[in-house]
């Protein structure tokens, strides 16, 4: 049930405003159905640029940062090819943050910096197209309330044993929530292991620490 939810972007970022977590404004609309006329007026209340992807999908597969008017349909046609479900979402410009969760504990944040103008497949995938600060240099402050709001979520969506919940953080240190992966990455690019080593886990005691977590979880 909680990966179901959390991989439906649009149930997600509901339960975010649920928890007065902040998150993007954006609409849902279906790449079968909807009229151009009808998009622009649903997107006035925020301004470009948006994010177009798929609602359901993971790994920037599909997703489009647009511009223009001029640009949103391609994006749609694009992000239509994953999903018939397409979020079009506010843009916020700023720096990119990852939460790990372990357990019922946040990990330290780890901050993304991508070659490319947004964290896309070929930077997450593709040794030396990221770099990565970890513990992310953040105010104390700002660290605590990301890593709290990332439980939160967490907590109310459902989730066990461990998870990734990412975040943009703009130019006044406001975080915004984008999504919770139920399911994060365990390569030698992935960004979980690389949180639980800075927390003082190596690879192997992070898998020991999830089975174990999990064995007591039954």
């Amino acid at each position: 049930k909680a990966s179901k939810l959390a991989m439906d972007k649009h149930l997600s970022k509901m339960v975010a405003k649920t928890e007065s977590v902040p998150t993007p404004e954006w609409i849902l609309i279906k790449s079968d159905s909807y009229s151009t006329q009808l998009l622009n007026e649903n997107a006035l209340k925020f301004d470009f640029p948006y994010i177009v992807k798929p609602a359901d999908e993971g790994s920037t597969v599909g997703l489009s940062l647009v511009n223009n008017i001029d640009e949103i349909e391609n994006a749609i046609e694009v992000a239509g090819e994953h999903s018939t479900s397409i979020l079009v979402e506010q843009y916020i410009p700023g720096r990119e943050l990852t939460v790990g969760i372990l357990g019922t504990k946040a990990l330290p944040i780890v901050e993304i910096i991508s070659d490319h103008e947004l964290y896309d497949y070929e930077c997450k995938y593709s040794k030396g197209k990221s770099q990565y600060k970890v513990p992310a240099d953040l105010p104390e402050k700002v660290t605590r309330k990301i890593q709290d709001d990332a439980l939160k979520i967490y907590k109310a969506i459902g989730c066990r044993h461990y998870g990734r919940v990412d975040f943009r953080l703009n130019e006044k240190n406001e975080h915004y929530f984008l999504e919770i992966n139920t399911l994060p990455g365990m390569t030698s690019t992935s960004l979980l292991p690389m949180a639980a080593q800075a927390a003082g886990l190596d690879f192997p005691d992070l898998v020991d620490t999830i089975i174990k977590i999990a064995m007591v979880d039954q």
